[in-house]
């Protein structure tokens, strides 16, 4: 080593400096100070930033930068490269490369004489085969118009037949309406169908086998219900909770 890293390490000793003041005063980190005056360079991004720390920390030592750099300089000859021995490439036989040549015109000639033979080869033409189809079916005849009419009078009817039952009369149809907000839990043959908060003039229609059950009624001078066209009376007061109300299918109401 030249003895750059020696000369740093003096330099600091003398203003009684540890690696901590040096790094305040150089803005340079420890690691890279302590590699310095080390000499160990290995531990630095690259040389350019070699020689910039280098000439910072010597400036602020009040040391000779260029010195300093120069000392660096030396010592960072590189080490001479070995180089492996070169290895003699064979040289091929000449009586190879007339041999290939033949060798590749023969494999032409009788590619072409394949190719050749395999144009020329006649045609077969195929022998006429014994074997006949057979005919094919004869399309039936049409029917004679009195045929048509015949078969037309003995089709049985196939339109629907008239019923006189109501829909009413399948179950229950209730009309819902909310002149005030209300608060609602509703079950349809058992399964919840409605539940939650309806504000005035919403409208909901529900359709039920056997029974509609009115499980909570919020506000029950709110709610107007139609049960099969027929308007109901009103469940209760405004601002009153009924519980447990059945429509069922005689249209009447029954306290549960």
């Amino acid at each position: 080593m030249a003895g750059e890293g020696q000369i740093l390490f003096k330099a600091r000793e003398a203003k009684s400096w540890d690696l901590a003041k040096a790094e305040q005063e150089t803005k340079i980190r420890v690691r890279y100070l302590q590699a310095l005056e080390e000499e160990n360079y290995s531990m630095l991004p690259g040389n350019a930033y070699i020689k910039g720390f280098l000439r910072t920390y010597a400036k602020n030592l009040g040391l000779n930068p260029e010195e300093v750099l120069s000392l660096y300089k030396s010592s960072a000859t590189a080490a001479p490269v070995l180089e492996a021995p070169l290895t003699p490439i064979r040289a091929k036989p000449l009586w190879l490369r007339p041999l290939v040549a033949v060798v590749m015109a023969l494999f032409a000639i009788g590619l072409v004489i394949g190719i050749s033979t395999w144009t020329r080869r006649p045609q077969v033409t195929p022998q006429n085969s014994a074997y006949t189809p057979p005919a094919l079916p004869t399309a039936p005849a049409e029917p004679s118009a009195s045929q048509n009419n015949e078969n037309t009078a003995a089709a049985p009817s196939t339109q629907p037949l008239a019923t006189s039952e109501s829909p009413n009369t399948q179950g229950l149809s209730a009309k819902l309406v909310f002149t005030e907000d209300v608060w609602l839990v509703v079950k349809v043959d058992g399964q919840p169908a409605l539940q939650g908060t309806f504000p005035a003039g919403t409208t909901k229609e529900l359709q039920a086998k056997d029974k509609i059950e009115l499980v909570n009624v919020g506000n029950a001078g709110g709610l107007a219900i139609t049960l099969n066209d027929k308007q109901l009376p009103k469940l209760g007061k405004s601002g009153q909770v009924v519980r447990n109300i059945a429509l069922s299918k005689d249209n009447v109401i029954k306290a549960q």
